[in-house]
């Protein structure tokens, strides 16, 4: 498990050095996370689609709702409590020099990433009802996933960890639907 833990840390390391860090990227990347809650960026995408689409079926708010809240209270209440796993503190920039959080990430665990679970639940809800966009809604939840590396607030497993679930709980929330 320690192997993992480690490889884990070093691909993340690489991960924040995709980006150089500096004022542009470092505001890029907080309106991602919004200090801890990227739904606002999706009630834009929402609102923007209710006023300028055509589609007169809404039952697309209904299940994105479900599946929002489901996935961000599995994540932040059931599963970090579970498995504990602290937040990256220091990470090495490609130079090797350690540097500290750009952002003041929250202080509770990190596994698995709460805005990973959520943007891809969000994603997998709207390109479900809109299969045209999605490539927008998965361009979306990847930006916000990666911001959670970038700002060093989490490691790549729990934002890899988080997506699945995220997916997998909105899939599920779908196929029920059909049922």
């Amino acid at each position: 498990m320690q192997q993992i833990l480690k490889l884990d840390s070093q691909f993340t390391s690489f991960l924040t050095s995709l980006f150089p860090h500096n004022q542009f990227f470092n505001l890029f990347f907080s309106f991602f996370s919004l200090r801890g809650s990227s739904i606002l960026i999706w009630i834009i995408i929402i609102a923007i689609l209710v006023i300028f689409e055509e589609k007169r079926d809404r039952k697309f708010i209904i299940y994105f709702l479900i599946t929002f809240l489901t996935t961000s209270f599995l994540v932040n209440i059931v599963f970090k409590n579970i498995f504990q796993r602290p937040r990256p503190v220091f990470v090495k920039t490609s130079a090797g020099k350690p540097t500290s959080k750009i952002s003041n990430c929250p202080t509770d665990y990190s596994f698995p990433s709460g805005h990973a679970t959520t943007a891809f639940a969000a994603a997998t809800t709207l390109t479900f009802f809109d299969k045209k966009r999605r490539w927008f809604y998965y361009l979306i939840a990847s930006t916000i996933a990666y911001s959670r590396i970038y700002l060093y607030c989490h490691y790549f497993g729990d934002v890899i960890i988080g997506a699945i679930i995220g997916y997998l709980i909105s899939r599920l929330f779908l196929h029920v639907k059909n049922i």
